[in-house]
């Protein structure tokens, strides 16, 4: 009988496309797997065969924690497991199509976290192009950190510490929040650093169907609860500009129909309005 004690690793997966949009999603989950000791995999997808895969093009790990003052420079690659816990992986998947081969990925390798780069398209991008985050998001049922091309950071790419302090959290309403407090109460602190976090856990709508919610208190974490009424999209990004968000919690959604992309979703006006890293929930 296995050792109930025994802790389990959390898993990681960061996409990259070997641009520099993806190599900030990179900073970002290394920081991550560091904080939480967790095993990462760098995750590429292309046409490329196996022999063709550019494995020179995969973003230096080793290098990337030694310029941290994690590793000595010149440390071997089992230094990054011994050292500092963290199990590293990099892997290549073989599909014209991002969204079908990153999918089929997680199908069968499931994840606690997933880290991608987002363009947050617009317009008749959205319509003939999607987002390849959102897409992967919604049918993978993932926990998603999604990093705006052009959006602020909350690691530092050359000490890999984290500047998250303020997050907002503005989930549906009508399911039962306790799966996403639970969550983000663990995963928080790899987010956030040594600092004190606050968090907002802002509820849309009218008065009457706003939850009872029974929020944590934990080590560097003060919770609160705001209620406003209003169109939901809108009070969302008003509200994450007056808080001053670094961070925005939102249920997955994505519209997959011609129809519902050219109205655009929630999180696509978010992206766009707020430019800040947006963390998906799966609805559990």
């Amino acid at each position: 009988m296995p050792d109930s004690s025994q802790q389990i690793t959390p898993r990681i997966i960061v996409t990259t496309d070997f641009s520099l949009e993806s190599e900030r999603a990179f900073y970002h989950a290394l920081a991550i797997a560091v904080a939480r000791q967790a095993r990462l995999t760098i995750l590429h997808t292309g046409s490329e065969s196996r022999d063709a895969v550019p494995w020179h093009k995969f973003p230096g790990v080793r290098e990337t924690l030694a310029g941290w003052g994690l590793l000595p420079a010149d440390a071997p690659r089992a230094a990054v497991a011994e050292t500092l816990n963290v199990v590293v992986a990099k892997m290549s998947v073989r599909d014209d199509d991002p969204r079908q081969g990153i999918t089929d990925y997680l199908r069968k390798h499931p994840t606690d976290l997933l880290v991608m780069a987002t363009e947050g398209r617009a317009g008749l991008a959205r319509i003939l192009n999607p987002s390849v985050a959102d897409t992967v998001s919604y049918l993978t049922n993932s926990h998603t950190l999604m990093l705006p091309q052009h959006g602020r950071n909350f690691v530092d790419p050359s000490t890999g510490r984290t500047q998250l302090r303020r997050v907002l959290c503005a989930l549906d309403s009508d399911h039962d929040p306790r799966p996403a407090v639970a969550y983000l109460r663990q995963w928080l602190p790899a987010l956030g650093g040594d600092a004190d976090m606050q968090i907002l856990w802002l509820q849309t709508g009218q008065p009457d169907a706003v939850q009872d919610i029974l929020l944590p208190q934990a080590p560097g974490q003060t919770w609160r609860q705001e209620q406003r009424s209003g169109e939901p999209t809108k009070t969302i990004i008003e509200t994450a500009r007056e808080f001053g968000a670094d961070l925005l919690v939102l249920n997955v959604r994505s519209p997959l129909s011609p129809m519902a992309r050219m109205r655009g979703n929630r999180n696509d006006r978010v992206l766009r309005e707020l430019n800040i890293p947006l963390l998906s929930v799966p609805i559990l």
